[in-house]
């Protein structure tokens, strides 16, 4: 299947505007433009014709280049792959010199269909996989999806199902992502030809029958063939002849004019051929099959002896027995001498290669006896200078990784300490500084109770400098450091506080880094609850298991709470908690279920 014409169309005349080509008003270039239109429309002959024509003009080497490409197109459409290979080569070597990508790679993509239809499989792979690394190459996403459209009929073809329906699927993305329609109904059009391969008739329906409106608008004949014969052989399959009947009707429509040896009307009168056999309408099949024959048609998808043993079967079931064993004995005859030349091709090419092996092991023993010496010394040499070559890259590279580690640690330090200075200016002024102001006011009214709410003060200020000291882990314990403040919490705020740590878990085994932040994340945490919480007890815990670590503060929602203004929802008190969670790659959650807030921290342990 081709580009988009008029898109490619564009391109020639971009490549054109070189001094070989003067104008878009040039004959040649003219009847380039027609002989595309003819090949859309199906007018297979007068596209060859008319290209033949124009080449005969001597336009310029780039209208000379796509005129050539344009005509092996046609060739590969008529059937006849041999002639199109041919020309494809030729106007390869050409667009090679002038350096045109897209004409290489359609070019790739004709040459892959006229081997692969020729039964050269592994011909055709490489002409696809080239071409495919080529378009990568050139970031040609339009070539690459076209060229892996064709792996994916190859694949197909080889019975390769499941690489062929993964290289369909990924194609028919790409077309949609890149808009390109031709393509993307190319694509789901092999869908529907894999599963119709692996006798999945309807898979194949349901893949193909959506798009099938979309096609008839296109009105790309070659493209709406491909489908028709899907759904036609889906359909016969199934026994729904009545559906077959009323497909049956517009591909003939679609096939008038167009040429008998066209790979896609040769796949609707295989299944015209096969339906009248099932309608008991032998002569007509006769009929049919006979003039397929003479038009001397045939490739991989319609073989010689295919086309033999089909009007065997049908004389046979006309009573006509005789001639039936004749016609099947030519098409066994057809398939041995197929074969033959199959094993007489390998067994040529084999024994080339033989002797070209026997003549090069022979020179090479020859070198390697008077060189060994000097060879030895040389890769001595080679091999101590790739030696230091490699520990000095290694040494560079660790001396890299060691800067750019304790850059990353300064850089965290330095955010840390950003953040507690965030959240120590905050609880200085919504918590210190309020209440430094209610005592003076109060000083003036109650003394007594001004005394009192001093000593609040005072421990809220004491709580506070304990909570900014960083506890030094290199000689206690996360578990340790937890319990200690929880003591120190409780005695102070005199608040209930339940406190369950995993006794089993090695708690020396963690990073000091990490238990650092975690303590941190529990004081942020524990003061969030004990500040927009209610009077319930929070409830802390440590505790691991499959390999991960599991840290939960949960606390009763308070009045402050219910309007949605909890501060570990959003602010400095969220910035501060997420920040301390991604330093250790640790997944924070926030919920709230049950009246209950709760904030979880999961830390994935290293196993050794």
């Amino acid at each position: 299947m081709r580009k988009i014409l008029p898109l490619l169309l564009a391109l020639l005349m971009l490549a054109c505007n070189r001094t070989e080509h003067k104008s878009v008003s040039d004959p040649a270039y003219s009847m380039l433009e027609r002989v595309a239109e003819l090949n859309a429309g199906g007018d297979k002959q007068g596209a060859l014709a008319l290209a033949d024509s124009a080449l005969l003009m001597h336009p310029a080497d780039t209208t000379r280049c796509w005129l050539l490409s344009e005509k092996a197109v046609t060739l590969v459409d008529m059937g006849r792959m041999a002639d199109a290979v041919g020309v494809a080569q030729g106007a390869y070597r050409l667009a090679e010199k002038l350096h045109d990508v897209d004409a290489m790679l359609n070019l790739r993509g004709t040459m892959g269909i006229a081997y692969r239809r020729l039964g050269k499989t592994d011909s055709a792979l490489v002409q696809y996989k080239e071409g495919i690394q080529m378009a990568l190459a050139k970031h040609n996403a339009e070539y690459e999806i076209y060229l892996n459209n064709c792996v994916t009929v190859l694949y197909s073809e080889s019975n390769r199902f499941a690489e062929a329906l993964h290289y369909a699927e990924k194609t028919e993305k790409a077309a949609f992502a890149a808009n390109d329609t031709i393509q993307r109904l190319s694509a789901r059009a092999n869908i529907g030809g894999i599963y119709l391969r692996q006798n999945r008739h309807q898979a194949a329906l349901d893949a193909m029958l959506p798009c099938w409106q979309e096609v008839k608008s296109v009105g790309y004949n070659v493209l709406t063939l491909k489908f028709l014969s899907i759904i036609l052989k889906s359909y016969s399959a199934l026994g729904d002849y009545q559906a077959v009947a009323q497909y049956m009707q517009y591909a003939d429509r679609v096939m008038d004019g167009m040429a008998v040896n066209s790979n896609g009307v040769l796949g609707i009168l295989e299944v015209k051929a096969s339906l009248l056999g099932k309608q008991h309408r032998y002569a007509e099949q006769l009929a049919l099959i006979d003039s397929i024959i003479a038009s001397g048609t045939h490739n991989q998808a319609m073989p010689p002896d295919k086309m033999l043993r089909m009007k065997a079967q049908c004389l046979e079931n006309m009573n006509r027995n005789a001639e039936a064993l004749a016609f099947m004995n030519r098409a066994y005859a057809v398939l041995d001498s197929v074969k033959q030349s199959d094993i007489e091709k390998s067994m040529s090419e084999f024994t080339v290669k033989y002797k070209t092996l026997e003549t090069e092991m022979a020179l090479a023993e020859s070198k390697r006896e008077t060189a060994e010496k000097a060879n030895q010394v040389l890769w001595l040499v080679v091999a101590v200078v790739l030696l230091l070559g490699v520990v000095g890259i290694m040494l560079y590279r660790r001396r890299i990784a060691a800067q750019r580690a304790l850059l990353h640690e300064k850089q965290s330090y330095i955010d840390g300490l950003e953040s507690e200075r965030e959240r120590i200016a905050k609880e200085l002024h919504d918590g210190v500084c309020n209440d430094i102001l209610a005592t003076k006011l109060m000083l003036a009214t109650d003394s007594i109770h001004a005394e009192q709410y001093l000593d609040d003060v005072w421990r809220n200020v004491r709580q506070l400098s304990h909570e900014l000291m960083p506890p030094c882990f290199a000689t206690v314990t996360l578990d340790t450091v937890v319990r200690s403040y929880v003591a120190a919490i409780s005695k102070n705020g005199g608040r209930d506080i339940s406190l369950k740590i995993d006794t089993a878990f090695d708690w020396s085994s963690l990073p000091r880094q990490v238990a650092y932040e975690i303590y941190r994340i529990i004081q942020e945490s524990t003061a969030n609850a004990m500040k927009y919480g209610d009077h319930s007890a929070i409830d802390i815990s440590l505790t691991a298991s499959d390999g991960n670590l599991c840290v939960c503060v949960a606390n009763g929602i308070g009045a402050s709470s219910a309007d949605g203004r909890h501060t570990s929802d959003h602010g400095i008190g969220q910035q501060t908690l997420q920040k301390r969670a991604d330093r250790i790659c640790a997944k924070l959650t926030v919920s709230e279920a049950d009246m209950r807030h709760r904030l979880t921290l999961t830390y994935r342990l290293t196993t050794t």
